[in-house]
């Protein structure tokens, strides 16, 4: 007696391979845009702490020396090695205020653009400046700041 043969297979079809692939491609998408989430998120916090660390950097020069670490042309100072020298150690004690890596000459935030500060400086009536400066420093998304007279 002969025994026909089942025509059945173990191979996978076209539409079975399509929707496995649908489904890792959503898988993938999901979880790309988490991890670009995560590091923006880590961007914002390396920011954060490194205009913290700016910030008591100049503001321990300015209690140790009575005086700004910056020469002050113009509002923005832009945090170059030039402008943040004597932060760095370039100063008569060669005390180290500020520990960072310049890149091409400058302190770069997370995306590559120079840290900028600008100094608010108040005039009194006769138009000499006054012996404190304020700052101000805000947080990416946090929606609060710090004001110091």
């Amino acid at each position: 007696m002969k025994r026909f043969k089942d025509n059945t297979s173990n191979a996978f079809t076209l539409v079975e391979m399509l929707v496995v692939l649908g489904m890792i491609s959503i898988l993938m998408g999901v979880t790309f845009t988490g991890i670009g989430r995560a590091r923006t998120a880590a961007r914002v916090a390396k920011a954060n702490s490194e205009v913290r660390s700016l910030m008591n950097a100049w503001l321990s020069y300015e209690a140790s020396y009575d005086d700004w670490p910056v020469a002050v042309q113009g509002d923005v100072v832009e945090a170059t090695e030039g402008n943040i020298s004597e932060l760095l150690g370039k100063n008569d004690s060669k005390t180290v205020f500020l520990n960072v890596q310049l890149i091409n000459g400058a302190f770069r935030d997370p995306w590559g653009t120079p840290y900028r500060f600008r100094l608010l400086s108040d005039s009194g009536g006769d138009n000499k400046t006054t012996d404190y400066f304020g700052s101000a420093v805000t947080f990416p998304n946090r929606m609060r700041a710090a004001v110091a007279p």
